[in-house]
């Protein structure tokens, strides 16, 4: 090989090493909610920034926080050499990853997500000011459409009767055993109570799963199923309308892609 050969392969392998560095420092990453903790207790300078909207931030929020919510990141001015978590509590902490999207597009360096969110802040009764958030929230069909396209962890319990289940039967979704809604509630919280503990330590080292929950269309039993789970811990959400809205807008829209299941436990692929 001559010198000049040479020349052009060690300057090639030099752009492609440049392009590596500046693709891993262009990004953010998940950052542990325990050691967030830690950080600020050890006067790291650490910025923890709550996206959500005024309201939800002043009912409750990580102590020691600001509210800045995700749409105007864009446009607020923050220190570059601060160290920023940003803290979210929606599905899949989409806000929180638009946000962090922007601020390393503007050049920020040290941009980190809550992993877990502010749900597992709170799991972990790390210090919080204000209202807890709620045991159970509503999920929409467009948020469930955003969560399939990055393959977002979910396992879908189905709480209706076989009779309903007969008019709309949801794919992958767990059925529970038990003729009453109270019987098929046990049956929910006592397998979620199982999987918590089952996970041991090395459950921790996993990404957290969200459960969704498909309820009866009639009448609404949010309220029952809120105080059957009130307490079991972790990110529990319900299909807002019920599957007829889901059916409804799935058969208008398909959810995006065909290879990822939303209601398959785990999103799985499908098969």
């Amino acid at each position: 090989m001559s010198m000049q050969s040479v020349k052009h392969s060690i300057f090639a392998a030099l752009l492609i090493l440049l392009a590596v560095t500046t693709s891993q420092a262009a990004s953010w990453q998940w950052i542990a909610p325990q050691r967030v903790h830690d950080m600020v207790k050890e006067g790291s300078g650490l910025w923890i920034v709550d996206v959500r909207t005024p309201n939800a931030f002043e009912l409750g929020h990580i102590e020691g926080a600001m509210n800045i919510p995700a749409d105007v990141i864009k446009v607020k001015n923050l220190p570059k050499g601060k160290i920023i978590v940003l803290a979210d509590d929606s599905l899949g902490l989409k806000n929180a990853r638009s946000g962090a999207d922007i601020l390393v597009k503007k050049g920020f360096e040290k941009v980190f997500i809550l992993e877990g969110g502010i749900t597992a802040w709170q799991g972990e009764t790390l210090p919080f000011a204000g209202k807890r958030n709620d045991n159970l929230r509503p999920v929409m069909w467009d948020e469930l459409a955003w969560a399939r396209s990055i393959n977002l962890p979910l396992k879908i319990y189905d709480l209706r009767d076989k009779q309903e289940q007969t008019k709309g039967p949801v794919e992958g979704a767990s059925e529970l055993p038990g003729a009453t809604l109270g019987d098929r509630l046990k049956a929910l919280t006592a397998d979620l109570r199982t999987t918590s503990s089952a996970k041991g330590l090395a459950g921790k080292l996993e990404k957290p799963l969200t459960i969704v929950l498909v309820l009866p269309s009639s009448p609404s039993p949010v309220e029952t199923v809120r105080q059957a789970l009130r307490d079991i811990s972790g990110d529990i959400r319900y299909l807002e309308g019920a599957y007829p809205l889901w059916a409804a807008r799935e058969k208008q829209n398909p959810l995006p892609g065909p290879e990822v299941c939303p209601t398959c436990p785990a999103g799985r692929l499908k098969k």
